[in-house]
């Protein structure tokens, strides 16, 4: 039987690139991976995986139609911080997310899993709005709108363990977990997320792409079904008693009073959204998914590619926040 194309837009990317590198372990599928640059390092350790990288501008038609030639699924994620959002009088992220959805309808690709988001404006009543992931939310009722698609998958992406490797984003959280206080702590300074506390963390490396893979394993049975893509649920001290068990290191937690507007943004323009993540999930209980944090579908999917990758039994699970740190940061002496 011949293997069934999927094409990654955003390849590049740390959502696309893990996607693509589990989905090119299983031969039941092609991989290819659509970016703007042939010659980036990405695209080029992709390809050395066996990923067919093509050019393609997420703007033009005709190019993600020949992008999208013979593909039976794509995988979509559309990089909110691109510096083509941010001009007021520019293309939007819907603009760019149609012209790739129409481009695939016109292409005869069957099944759509999509990066998105709830309804940030609606569900917090106008108290905040965050661009990126309402764009997001408009963008999967078109996918849904145009009903064409045999399955259309929209899924959320949790708070990326892999923030936590990024020494020049540690001082905007308090330091943790590079930069000690002077007490020889590491702080981890953040609002406080709403609701039960249930942060949902990822890994992109471990579980993010193979969580994806599942759901093209049998795309129609998630068909609508909105997978929340998350390895654990800690909360923030619970996740900082994570990191001083494996590590041996004193490190607290040290949340943001009164508000989440009391957190500094330094001018940076991709910590607005941070920001504003945060006034979303306070003012809805920690509703981060628009339904309540559960790890359930995404253990089931990461389990069902772990068993068509044959991977050992202690590989077939997610990865705990706790696990995580001790790969990373753990105390070797």
């Amino acid at each position: 039987m011949a293997s069934k194309l999927i094409t990654v837009f955003g390849a590049t990317g740390n959502q696309g690139g893990s996607v693509a590198r589990s989905l090119v372990k299983n031969k039941t599928f092609r991989v290819r991976g659509v970016t703007r640059n042939l010659e980036s390092e990405s695209s080029n350790a992709l390809s050395v995986l066996g990923v067919e990288m093509v050019q393609a501008d997420g703007f033009n038609l005709d190019q993600m139609k020949a992008a999208f030639q013979d593909t039976w699924g794509i995988f979509l994620n559309i990089n909110s911080d691109d510096k083509i959002f941010t001009n007021q009088d520019g293309p939007s992220e819907f603009d760019m997310g149609k012209i790739i959805v129409d481009a695939a309808a016109e292409a005869g690709v069957q099944h759509v899993v999509f990066s998105s988001g709830p309804s940030c404006t609606e569900m917090t009543n106008g108290k905040v709005s965050m661009k990126a992931m309402d764009m997001k939310y408009k963008i999967e009722q078109y996918i849904k709108d145009l009903g064409i698609f045999k399955s259309v998958i929209p899924l959320g992406a949790a708070w990326f363990l892999e923030n936590f490797l990024s020494k020049e984003v540690a001082p905007v959280f308090g330091g943790f977990p590079y930069f000690p206080d002077s007490s020889n702590r590491l702080v981890f300074r953040c609002p406080y997320w709403g609701g039960k506390e249930d942060v949902p963390w990822v890994s992109i490396s471990d579980d993010f792409g193979d969580i994806v893979h599942g759901a093209f394993l049998d795309p129609e049975s998630w068909n609508g079904h909105f997978i929340h893509v998350l390895s654990d649920i800690r909360s923030f001290p619970e996740a900082v008693a994570d990191f001083q068990e494996v590590t041996c290191r004193e490190a607290i937690w040290d949340p943001i009073l009164p508000s989440w507007e009391d957190f500094e943004t330094h001018g940076i323009h991709e910590l607005e959204d941070v920001k504003l993540m945060f006034g979303f999930t306070q003012i809805t209980g920690g509703l981060y998914f628009g339904t309540p944090t559960k790890r359930e579908t995404a253990y089931k999917l990461k389990k069902a590619t772990a068993i068509a990758l044959g991977y050992p039994e202690e590989k077939q699970g997610l990865v705990t926040l706790k696990d995580w740190f001790a790969a990373r940061f753990g105390n070797k002496g």
